[in-house]
C-alpha cells in the first residue's frame, strides 16, 4: 500500500511539472546557497591555514623588544642593551627549542637599479636560519650565510615580484649578480626568493617587496639600530609552546638583570583562537544560508495547502474506495519529501559544479588557493530538505487526512 500510495504522489507530481519545478527551486536555492558558501568559506580557511602552516604555524613563537611596563626607570637604566648574540646563545640551550635566528625590520625605503627603475621595498636584516625557519626557499642564486655577516659582506636576497620591478626585461636568473642600492648604500643581489602567496598575512614586511641584508652588515657596516632585533623561533612540537617560552623567558631574564624589556608571543594560543574564529564563522554563513532552505520550506508548505484545496474531490473518492487516513497522509507526506529532497539534491549538485567553477578561476589567478567541497555542508543541505519535506509538509497531509469524505464528495 505504501508503494501504491508512492507511485501515485509521483503521478500527481509529475501531472503539474510546472508548478513542481517552481516549488522545488526554492529548496534548490537554498540547498545551492548552503554549499558553496561553506565550500568557499572552508577553502579560504584551509589556504589561509596552509600559508600560515608553511611559516612556522603553531610551532612558532617570538621574543620582541618592549619599553618594559613592569620594570621601573631604574630597572631599565641597569639594563637597556635589547637582544644581543648572548641572548641568542641562549635561546639556543632551551630545549624542544628547534630553530632560533636573530632578525631586525628597518621599515620601508627607496631601493633602485637604475635611476629609471626605482621602487619601495622593506628592509630586513637576518640572521643565520631566518628564511629556513620561514621555510622560504631561494629560487634563484644563493641564500645569504654566516659568512656574510661575518665579513659585512653588502649582498642581499630581494623578492620575486621585486627583481622584477627593478630589473625590467631580464629573467630571474640575470637579476642575480646584479648590484641594487639600498638607502644609497650598494648591494650584490645574491639570490632571488620564490614567490609566496600570503593573502594579506604580514610578519614585518611584505612577501612580495622586501629586501634582506645579514644582519650583522645592517648594524656594524650601514649603523642600523641593534635595538630592533627581535628572534624567531620554532619548537619542537605545539605541545611544548608554553614551556619552552616559560624556559627562554627565565633565561632572556637572567640575561637582563631581571628586566623584562621584552615580549613573548606563542603562536599556538593565536591560532587556536583564529580557527575557533573560523568555526564560528562557519556556522554563522550555514544558519543564513539555511533561512533560504526555510524560506523554501514554507514555499513548499504553501503550494501544498493549494494541493489539498484542488484537490478535495480525488480524496473524497479515495477515501470512498478505502482508502484510510494514514494511506492519504503518506500521499501528501510523500509529495512534500520529494518536492523538498529532489530540490535538496539538484541544489547540491549544481553547487558542488559551481564550487568547482570558482575554485578553478580563483586558482587561475591565486596559485595556492586550496579549492575543497564542504562535506557537512552538503550533508546539512540534504538531512535539511529532509526534514523540511514531513515539516512544512505534515499540516497540509494532516488536513487533507481529516477531510470528510461526504464533505468531498459534495464539491
Amino acid at each position: 500500500m505504501i508503494l501504491e500510495t508512492a507511485l501515485l504522489a509521483l503521478r500527481t507530481l509529475r501531472g503539474n511539472a510546472f508548478r513542481t519545478i517552481l516549488t522545488m527551486l526554492s529548496v534548490t536555492i537554498g540547498a545551492f546557497s548552503i554549499v558553496v558558501m561553506l565550500s568557499l568559506a572552508q577553502s579560504g580557511q584551509k589556504t589561509l591555514s596552509a600559508e600560515i602552516e608553511q611559516i612556522g604555524g603553531m610551532q612558532m613563537v617570538l621574543w620582541i623588544p618592549s619599553e618594559g611596563e613592569t620594570a621601573s626607570a631604574r630597572d631599565r637604566a641597569v639594563y637597556d642593551r635589547g637582544f644581543t648574540d648572548i641572548d641568542l646563545a641562549s635561546l639556543k640551550e632551551v630545549p624542544y627549542l628547534k630553530d632560533v635566528a636573530s632578525e631586525a625590520t628597518y621599515g620601508s625605503e627607496a631601493v633602485w637599479a637604475t635611476a629609471d627603475n626605482r621602487s619601495t621595498a622593506d628592509i630586513v636584516g637576518v640572521g643565520v636560519g631566518v628564511l629556513e625557519i620561514l621555510n622560504w626557499k631561494v629560487a634563484q642564486g644563493r641564500p645569504l650565510t654566516e659568512e656574510d655577516g661575518v665579513q659585512r659582506h653588502r649582498v642581499a636576497v630581494i623578492t620575486a615580484p621585486l627583481a622584477t620591478t627593478l630589473f625590467p626585461g631580464k629573467s630571474l636568473d640575470e637579476a642575480v649578480g646584479q648590484t641594487i642600492f639600498v638607502g644609497k648604500k650598494p648591494y650584490i643581489v645574491a639570490g632571488v626568493l620564490e614567490v609566496r602567496e600570503m593573502m594579506g598575512i604580514h610578519f614585518g614586511f611584505s612577501w612580495e617587496t622586501s629586501v634582506f641584508v645579514p644582519l650583522l652588515t645592517a648594524e656594524k657596516r650601514d649603523g642600523r639600530p641593534e635595538q630592533a632585533r627581535f628572534f624567531v623561533g620554532l619548537t619542537e612540537d605545539a605541545k611544548y609552546n608554553a614551556t619552552t617560552v616559560a624556559m627562554a623567558n627565565a633565561a632572556l631574564l637572567n640575561n637582563h638583570r631581571g628586566v623584562e624589556d621584552f615580549q613573548s608571543l606563542d603562536f599556538s594560543g593565536f591560532l587556536k583562537q583564529f580557527y575557533t574564529f573560523f568555526n564560528v564563522l562557519d556556522m554563522i554563513v550555514a544558519l543564513i544560508a539555511s533561512i533560504s532552505l526555510f524560506a523554501g520550506g514554507i514555499g513548499v508548505m504553501n503550494i501544498m495547502l493549494v494541493s489539498v484545496t484542488e484537490r478535495v474531490r480525488e480524496i473524497g473518492i479515495r477515501k470512498a474506495l478505502g482508502a484510510s487516513r494514514t494511506d492519504i497522509l503518506w500521499q501528501f507526506l510523500i509529495e512534500a519529501s520529494t518536492l523538498s529532497l529532489t530540490g535538496g539534491i539538484a541544489g547540491v549538485v549544481l553547487g558542488l559544479l559551481v564550487t568547482l567553477g570558482t575554485n578553478t578561476l580563483i586558482r587561475s589567478s591565486l596559485p595556492s588557493w586550496q579549492g575543497m567541497y564542504s562535506v557537512m555542508g552538503v550533508g546539512l543541505s540534504l538531512g535539511v530538505t529532509s526534514g523540511i519535506g514531513l515539516l512544512f509538509g505534515a499540516v497540509p497531509a494532516w488536513r487533507a487526512a481529516r477531510l470528510d469524505v461526504v464533505e468531498c464528495l459534495r464539491r
